[in-house]
């Protein structure tokens, strides 16, 4: 049998490895890049859904769609619940068209009729999710202590998570939510000095 040629092996290794950076760079293009867009896209966090209080009904998704989104749980007979509620009001007022507030009641069927007139007596403005099944708090592995409350950023990743309430951790709440805009607002204003560059380039 004839031996190969030294030279044209030598050319033939070369070729499959050109070829093979080439189809690795071009997969790369396909695949990479649409799935860094879905994952920015996506919320980090499942989605859920739940009827309100008032009668509406409140899709988690889509209250991170409009920015951040406080989340607390709350019952009528928890009396550290009922004195963090009207700061949790003011917190929604200072960031009215910011900060979504949802103050989850975990009531049971048998007491959650008296939670929307109280509610009226107070003049709260935040929404009021009702989870009498306790469907939310198994997802998402609350447990028996109220309140109980998480502060999402907009893409969805848990910012803040803070159990119980006693006074002074409203200022705590109060901080971290400003630093939490702050944040978001670098990370816009970087955003957009990055599109003025390419758009330079």
């Amino acid at each position: 049998m004839k031996r190969p040629n030294a030279a044209a092996c030598l050319r033939s290794l070369c070729l499959i490895a050109l070829l093979s950076t080439v189809g690795l760079a071009s997969l790369s293009g396909l695949l990479v890049s649409p799935c860094e867009v879905f994952a920015q896209d996506k919320p980090n966090v499942p989605n859920w859904k739940l009827r309100c209080a008032d009668g509406s009904q409140v899709e988690f998704h889509d209250e991170l769609a409009k920015g951040p989104v406080l989340v607390s749980f709350w019952a009528l007979w928890c009396k550290p619940c009922l004195k963090e509620l009207p700061h949790l009001d003011k917190l929604g007022k200072e960031y009215e068209g910011k900060l979504s507030v949802l103050a989850v009641n975990i009531d049971n069927s048998r007491s959650v009729a008296r939670v929307r007139p109280y509610l009226s007596s107070k003049g709260y403005k935040f929404r009021v999710p009702l989870d009498t099944s306790g469907d939310l708090q198994r997802m998402l592995q609350i447990g028996s202590v109220v309140p109980f409350l998480i502060v999402y950023n907009s893409d969805g990743t848990e910012y803040y998570r803070h159990v119980g309430y006693k006074e002074g951790d409203e200022k705590e709440l109060q901080k971290e939510v400003a630093a939490l805009f702050t944040g978001e607002e670098d990370l816009a204003e970087d955003s957009q000095e990055e599109g003025v560059e390419d758009q330079e380039q």
